[in-house]
C-alpha cells in the first residue's frame, strides 16, 4: 500500500507540475503522463507479473529502469523542496504567494537524471573490503586481533547476480579474515531462483568458518526450504543457536538470532537466552542479529563477559537525508558503532540492498573487516 500511495501521489505532483504546463498537444501530455507512470511503477508490476517485491527482470532492463524510476522521484522531490522555498521566501518577504510558476526548472530534470545515475551506479558497484577496529571491553588478549569479515544484506537476486557475488567473494578471501558472518538478507526468491547465483560463496575461506543468522528476507523467500541448502555452500546458519569458537586455547561463543519477522511464518522469535543456552557467561560473545535493535535482548543479560553484536537491514539509510526516517523506524540505529554500556554493536551499512530500490547516494555499501582489540592488549601496545 505504502508503494501504490507513494507512487500515486509522486505521479500526480508530476502531472500538475512537469506535464501539464509543456506546450505540446493534449495526446503528447497524454503519452508522457502514461510514460511516467509505466516508469514509476516498476515494483508494482513486478509484484504482479513474478508475485514477488523483489523485481526478477533481467538486470539491463532492471537498471535502466531503476535509473529513470529514481530520476522522476529525485525530480519530484527536487521539485516539491523548490516549490517550498519559493513559498517560503515569499512569506518571508510578506507577500502573498504567487501562484505556482509554468512547469519545472529543465535544470531539475538534468540534476535528477545525474543523481540516479551516480547512485544506481554506487548501489550495483562490488563494495570495497573497509577496515574496522574495535575495543571490546572485556575481551581476553587470546582473541585480540581476530579478525572478521561480515557480509550483510547481500540480496542475491537478477540485479546482484552470480557473477556479481563472485566479486564479493574475492574481496573478502584477499582479506584472509579468521572469521566470516553473514548478519541475513542474504537472497531474495526461492532455492530454484537464486541458488546458482549463491554457489560462490561455497569458495569463501576462514580458518574459523562461515556463519549466518537469518533476515527477514530469508523468511520472506521460503526459509524452511533453504535450510538444507547453506550446508552444500559451506555456511552454518545459526538460528537461536550458538557454536563455541577455539583459538590460543580459548574458547568464544558466536551466536546467530531469529529475526522479528519469524512469527509471521509460525516460526521462533528471536530469543537469546535460547540461543546460548548453557554457555559459560563469563565467555566473550559475537552475537550475530539482523535487526539492530535486538541488542536490547543482549544487554538485559548483565553479562560479565566481553560482547559484541554484529547487525545490518538498515542499509544505512541508503541515501543521504533518507537516513532520519531509517533511523527513526530502526528504534535510534543506522550505522556504524554503537557504545551501549559495555556492549559494542557494529551495524553495516549492507554488502548491496533490496534490488526493488537500487539506489545510494552517500551512504555507501562496505564490506567491514572488524579487527577484534581487547583493551587490556591495546594499553600495552600504546605504552
Amino acid at each position: 500500500m505504502i508503494t501504490v500511495a507513494v507512487t500515486a501521489v509522486v505521479l500526480i505532483y508530476l502531472g500538475l507540475r512537469g506535464i501539464l504546463p509543456l506546450r505540446v498537444s493534449v495526446p503528447c501530455k497524454l503519452a508522457l503522463f502514461a510514460l511516467a507512470g509505466l516508469i514509476l511503477s516498476k515494483t508494482i508490476i513486478g509484484h504482479f507479473l513474478y508475485n514477488s517485491w523483489t523485481p526478477e527482470f533481467p538486470l539491463p532492463i532492471h537498471a535502466t529502469w531503476s535509473l529513470l524510476q529514481c530520476a522522476l522521484l529525485a525530480l519530484a522531490l527536487l521539485g516539491a523542496i523548490t516549490d517550498v522555498f519559493r513559498l517560503l521566501r515569499r512569506l518571508l518577504r510578506r507577500k502573498a504567494p504567487a501562484a505556482a510558476r509554468p512547469g519545472l526548472p529543465p535544470v531539475l530534470l538534468l540534476i535528477s537524471l545525474l543523481l540516479a545515475a551516480l547512485g544506481t551506479h554506487a548501489a550495483l558497484r562490488v563494495p570495497s573490503v573497509t577496515p574496522v577496529e574495535i575495543v571490546v571491553p572485556g575481551l581476553p588478549a587470546a582473541w585480540d586481533g581476530l579478525t572478521v569479515a561480515q557480509l550483510s544484506d547481500v540480496h542475491a537476486s537478477k540485479t546482484f547476480p552470480g557473477n556479481w557475488l563472485a566479486g564479493v567473494v574475492d574481496a573478502v578471501n584477499a582479506a584472509r579474515p579468521d572469521l566470516i558472518v553473514i548478519t541475513g538478507d542474504l537472497f531474495d526468491g526461492s532455492p530454484r531462483q537464486r541458488f546458482d547465483d549463491l554457489r560462490p560463496l561455497r569458495r569463501l575461506r576462514a580458518p574459523l568458518g562461515v556463519y549466518a543468522c537469518p533476515g527477514n528476507h530469508e523468511y520472506y523467500s521460503g526459509l524452511t526450504a533453504w535450510r538444507p541448502r547453506f550446508s552444500s555452500l559451506g555456511i552454518l546458519l545459526l538460528e537461536n543457536d550458538h557454536v563455541l569458537l577455539r583459538r590460543n586455547g580459548a574458547e568464544l561463543i558466536l551466536a546467530g538470532l531469529n529475526d522479528d519477522v519469524a512469527e509471521r511464518f509460525s516460526l521462533p522469535r528471536p530469543d537469546i537466552r535460547q540461543a546460548l543456552g548453557s554457555t559459560e557467561a563469563s565467555l566473550p560473545l559475537i552475537l550475530m542479529a539482523h535487526r539492530p535493535h535486538l541488542v536490547e535482548q543482549l544487554k538485559q543479560l548483565s553479562r560479565p563477559g566481553a560482547a559484541l553484536q554484529l547487525s545490518g537491514h538498515t542499509h544505512g539509510g541508503q541515501v543521504f537525508g533518507l537516513d532520519l526516517l531509517v533511523r527513526r523506524v530502526n528504534k535510534g540505529y543506522l550505522r556504524g558503532l554503537y557504545e551501549i554500556g559495555p556492549v559494542r554493536l557494529y551495524i553495516s551499512t549492507g554488502t548491496a540492498l533490496w534490488s526493488g530500490f537500487p539506489l545510494r547516494l552517500g551512504v555507501p555499501s562496505e564490506i567491514p573487516l572488524i579487527t577484534l582489540r581487547s583493551p587490556h592488549a591495546r594499553q600495552q601496545s600504546q605504552d
